[in-house]
Order: C-alpha cells, then structure tokens, then sequence
C-alpha cells in the first residue's frame, strides 16, 4: 500500500490529542497442540484486561499524543505452565493534523519465555520482578513510549526509558532469558542500554527531526522537509559506521525503509546523492526501497 505522504492534511491543535496508552493484542496458537489451547485463551484474556487497564503513565507526560501498541504473541509451545514463543512490537506516531500515521517501531522478540497459572493474576510494580510475563510487556510498553516522545521532543523519552531500565535490570538479576546484555545481538537489555546511551543521541535526535520537524510539517513546505530528512539521515552516518550491527538501529531501517522510500519518490525534486550513498552504502538489505528514490 502506497504511502501518500504529501497530501497530508493539517487541521487539528497539536494539544488536543487524546493523553494515554492504548494497547491491542493478539495471541496466536497455530503451533500449539490444541488440547492444551484452554490456559492460552485464559491467559489471552488476563494479558489484555492487564495492559488496559495498568496506568502506565501521567496525564502530564503524555499530553502531548495517544500513544497505540499492538503486541502480537505468537505462542509455539505449552508444557504444563511453561510457554515459550515470540512477541512482535509495532507502534505508529500519528502526524500532526492528519489521519497518517508513521510507522515508529517493528521489533521482534524471538526469546521469549514465561510460566503462568491459569486464572493467576497479573500485578505490576517498576521496581520488583513479579514475573517475566509482567516484565516483558510492561518493558516494551515503556520503550515503546519513550521512542513516541522522543519524536515529539529532542530526548523527551527519557523518563520512560528509565522506567525500561529499571524494569530490565530486575529481570535481568532475576535470570530470564532474553535479559542478558549483549550490545552486537539481540537483547532487551541492550535495547535500552543503547537508546540510554549518549553515543545514541544522534538517532534519538533523529526521532525529533524526522518527525516533529519534517513529516509534521510537510505539508507547509515538503522540499524543505524532505531535506532535512534527508541530511538527518545521513548524519547518522559516523553512529551507523561505529554500531551498524546494533539492533537499534537495524530495527529502524526495518521499520522505516518503505516510508523513506516513498518519500523521495514522490514530491518536488531534492538532492538525493547522498542520501542514496548513505543508504545502499550501510543498509543495502533494503535496496528495493531506495530503488524508488528519485536520482
């Protein structure tokens, strides 16, 4: 589906949006030996009363957007009150007056695991590890947070990611799996060790760039946008030359390479030299995106 970034349009006061997290959530259990589906309903249903009706934030850090998470927990074993499976994270930031909303994060935890009685309940406390089901989620949900007001203010997320933090340090010391830190793989912990990272801070200023002062005001002056954009992703350059093999940062480029892509294929003409060099010189994966790129 085509991405029609240029006819947004811009109508409503930034401060009106609606002030909380809203989450949606699936489970599937396509691999799971259906005689044990029963505890994976029950817990469906735990899971989701648990994430909506936790108050995972104030009004006064999240006056600025909703802020929606969809988690997709794809459940591949039950052996009696173990489970084990997958869970995908995606969350979007609505753009300024518009009905479009950016993609901001697609990221797949594949080492997950977790017990859980059925009918037991879920309870949340930041500063203890109740379990790793609790933990994970209300994790994400924190991350997913701070990237949200990170678009919307230059390092404004740091108060969920500290929240994400301290989340992660108890489940690490509790021994979970998926907790260790490992900067070059996947983990959760290296995932919040790097966006609490000031060698982090050009892609965390990119966050604000790209949205607050490019896509939300596209409409206004699209070259301008587009160019800035443009230079903001290249100036992630020396980040991408010293961290490439970082998750972050190829979960960005996994999230956002089909919007850049539509970007710069549509709209007046801009300079895309080096942006075209920056791109297939250290995200190559992606080079069906950047074909689309106006030269």
């Amino acid at each position: 589906m085509r991405i029609n970034i240029i006819c947004l349009f811009f109508c409503v006061h930034f401060m009106a949006w609606s002030q909380e997290i809203r989450v949606d959530l699936n489970v599937s259990t396509e691999l799971v030996d259906q005689t044990n589906i029963t505890p994976v309903q029950t817990l469906e249903k735990s899971l989701r009363d648990f994430l909506n009706n936790t108050n995972w934030t104030n009004e006064q850090s999240t006056q600025q957007a909703e802020i929606s998470i969809s988690f997709l927990l794809n459940i591949v074993t039950v052996n009696d009150n173990s489970f084990s499976g997958t869970l995908q994270v995606q969350s979007g930031r609505l753009i300024y007056g518009s009905a479009y909303t950016s993609p901001l994060t697609n990221l797949l935890d594949n080492n997950f695991t977790f017990t859980y009685q059925e009918f037991q309940p879920l309870y949340f406390d930041v500063n203890r590890y109740n379990s790793n089901l609790v933990s994970v989620f209300s994790y994400y949900i924190y991350l997913v947070a701070g990237m949200e007001l990170d678009s919307f203010a230059p390092l404004g997320g740091d108060v969920f990611y500290e929240q994400a933090r301290i989340i992660a340090n108890a489940a690490q010391a509790s021994g979970a799996a998926g907790w260790t830190l490992n900067r070059t793989g996947i983990s959760r912990y290296a995932l919040i060790d790097q966006l609490s990272s000031a060698a982090f801070n050009d892609f965390r200023l990119l966050l604000y760039e790209y949205h607050r002062n490019a896509l939300d005001l596209i409409q206004e002056n699209p070259k301008e946008a587009k160019e800035l954009i443009a230079s903001q992703l290249v100036g992630l350059e020396n980040l991408m030359r010293r961290q490439s093999n970082v998750y972050l940062l190829q979960a960005f480029f996994d999230t956002k390479s089909e919007e850049i892509g539509q970007i710069f294929a549509e709209g007046p003409d801009v300079d895309t030299k080096d942006l075209l060099s920056f791109l297939n010189r250290y995200v190559p994966t992606m080079s069906s995106y950047w074909s689309s790129i106006k030269r």
